[in-house]
């Protein structure tokens, strides 16, 4: 199946038994496209890790997780329902995550460019800047790092968990070994898998880094714990 349009209509086609070739006519049922279920692949990783450019250098997801990681992880915790700390939450909750993730970029962004306009105002004026600036600017930066690594260590720890998919080095330290030294990777096999590219196009700048009507089909494991914080999170907006 794969994503067609017809006039101003999007559906999804069925490709008859024995494929197409480019400008061929079949004739398909027109499925619509309100919300559309992914399967995503259980007891093992979609593809390897060092897959990342499997899918092309200019892939959405590739250039995300290069350029603006933290976006791409928080695309890949609202299509899998994680708040912004990695945690299971309910739909309301979620869909802010890639959001939140967002002002993060905007926040560190402001003010490493704050701290670059200081040095050259000062360079400007014969002073430099002290140690206890550089120091500031240090830290934060850490703690920004820090914070990534130990997110994307709890995101890829969620999704192994939820997928039932095993570790296979370093058993009790793959998510923090592979958050700390190959981060961009890692985030590109987390959204590989819960993505179907070959069907369905990456998108750069949706809150899940895929089209606005798919979605992930939903897995017995783990599937009691986010209905009942769906639920509760429907009751507190009844109350509000």
């Amino acid at each position: 199946m794969f994503e067609a349009q017809l006039g101003a209509k999007k559906f999804l086609a069925t490709v008859p038994p024995g494929g197409v070739t480019k400008g061929q006519r079949f004739v398909s049922t027109m499925r619509e496209l309100e919300t559309i279920e992914i399967p995503v692949p259980l007891g093992a990783w979609r593809d390897g890790g060092r897959d990342c450019c499997g899918d092309g250098l200019l892939h959405p997801l590739f250039l995300n997780t290069v350029f603006f990681p933290c976006i791409a992880l928080g695309q890949i915790m609202t299509r899998t329902g994680l708040d912004w700390m990695g945690d299971p939450a309910n739909k309301l909750v979620s869909s802010l995550s890639c959001a939140n993730m967002t002002v993060l970029l905007t926040f560190w962004l402001a003010m490493n460019a704050s701290f670059a306009f200081m040095l050259r105002v000062a360079w400007e004026r014969g002073r430099y800047l002290t140690s206890e600036h550089y120091a500031v600017l240090a830290l934060f930066n850490v703690l920004v790092l820090l914070y990534m690594v130990n997110l994307t260590r709890k995101v890829r720890g969620s999704i192994r968990n939820k997928y039932q998919i095993p570790e296979e080095h370093c058993v009790g330290l793959e998510d923090c070994c592979c958050a700390a030294f190959c981060m961009p990777c890692a985030i590109c096999q987390m959204g590989r898998h819960t993505a179907d590219f070959d069907t369905y196009r990456a998108t750069c700048c949706t809150k899940t880094g895929l089209p606005r009507q798919v979605e992930l089909a939903p897995v017995t494991f783990y599937e009691d714990q986010y209905q009942n914080m769906n639920e509760e999170g429907q009751g507190q907006s009844h109350v509000i």
